[in-house]
């Protein structure tokens, strides 16, 4: 059952995270570089984070399927765009990052067992969290800011 419903939520993941690619990709330079008001995200800090949310949780995933309950690591996306420095970063270097490592996360996750998807990790607020779940997370993760990348390029 685990493993069935599991599929299901990679499937969604797989899914918005194509969604997110065509989305960044299809566009300018100039729609990338607008943000939709003063302390609001451009499209270009939400593709940053979007890269940065990857690697966090590939991490965490890995772990799981490689260590028997390990802690998992909080990150404060608030802090990101300024110590991470998301005004100089170039988009195209995420969005590589972004591709390369949500492809390994489906190659990964689309080749384990049953009892893989069963594995957890403990996590720092929400206690001991099976890799189904965490993945569950992530891909309603990814479907926000997917919604939040089509509104600011939208203009909305």
């Amino acid at each position: 059952m685990i493993a069935h419903m599991s599929k299901d939520i990679l499937t969604r993941y797989a899914k918005a995270g194509k969604d997110f690619l065509a989305t960044a990709n299809s566009a300018s330079a100039s729609q990338l570089a607008k943000s939709p008001a003063p302390g609001e995200w451009s499209a270009a800090f939400v593709i940053h984070h979007m890269a940065d949310a990857e690697a966090h949780f590939a991490t965490r995933y890995l772990h799981i399927l490689a260590e028997t309950k390990p802690a998992l690591a909080l990150f404060d996306e608030d802090a990101y765009p300024e110590v991470l420095h998301y005004a100089e970063r170039k988009v195209g270097a995420s969005l590589e990052v972004f591709t390369g490592l949500h492809a390994m996360v489906e190659d990964v996750l689309g080749n384990i067992s049953d009892e893989q998807w069963a594995r957890a990790g403990v996590h720092p607020q929400k206690g001991e969290l099976r890799l189904s779940q965490v993945l569950e997370v992530a891909a309603g993760h990814l479907e926000g800011h997917l919604n939040q990348l089509r509104e600011v390029l939208s203009g909305n």
